[in-house]
């Protein structure tokens, strides 16, 4: 139950990040399809814009994911994770803009994670089916490993700041989205 419960708490961090980082496949997939004018190897680009689409509908999914799972729990736990999830608040500053006791806030926050797991688990969705789609991934995947070594993810959250999820051309290239920097130079891409 502690993965599919690290699993939950990567998605409630990386929730805040999701629309910047459809933002930033759809920047590189708008790339790719630019730079695809000028390289010889156009499968393989072909195939990087795929990998790049599915990228961003896999973010899509995620989204759906939370908020139907916090639409089926009790509303004391929605609040507390949603507003975990959304404003990337601490459980004492959650606990006080509701009202509760701090102590209650945490006990929530920890059994409405519990509970969340659950009931991705009910659906179908277990730890296998996370580790396929999401582990790799350098958003959620990187939250979820924080998770697992009992970091506070929220705080990792906090200091990425959006503009960290734009991709520059360096990014590209060492990503090997681009052919090469000289190329991608020559046709006028990047930041």
């Amino acid at each position: 139950m502690k993965n599919m419960m690290d699993w939950v708490t990567a998605l409630l961090a990386a929730y805040r990040r999701l629309p910047g980082a459809v933002r930033a496949c759809k920047r590189t997939s708008e790339t790719l399809a630019i730079s695809g004018f000028y390289c010889e190897d156009t499968l393989s680009l072909v195939q990087k814009m795929i990998d790049c689409n599915a990228r961003s509908e896999s973010y899509l999914n995620a989204k759906v994911l939370v908020d139907e799972t916090l639409a089926k729990l009790p509303i004391k736990y929605a609040n507390i994770l949603g507003m975990r999830a959304r404003s990337g608040k601490s459980i004492e500053e959650i606990a006080l803009r509701l009202g509760y006791a701090k102590r209650s806030a945490f006990r929530w926050y920890a059994d409405g994670v519990k509970k969340a797991a659950c009931s991705l688990k009910a659906a179908g969705y277990d730890e296998k089916w996370f580790e396929t789609r999401y582990l790799k991934d350098v958003l959620i995947g990187d939250y979820y490993m924080l998770a697992q070594k009992g970091a506070d993810v929220f705080c990792r959250a906090e200091r990425v700041s959006d503009n960290k999820l734009r991709v520059s051309l360096e990014d590209a290239v060492a990503a090997g989205i681009l052919l090469s920097e000289k190329r991608a130079a020559r046709i006028g891409i990047g930041d």
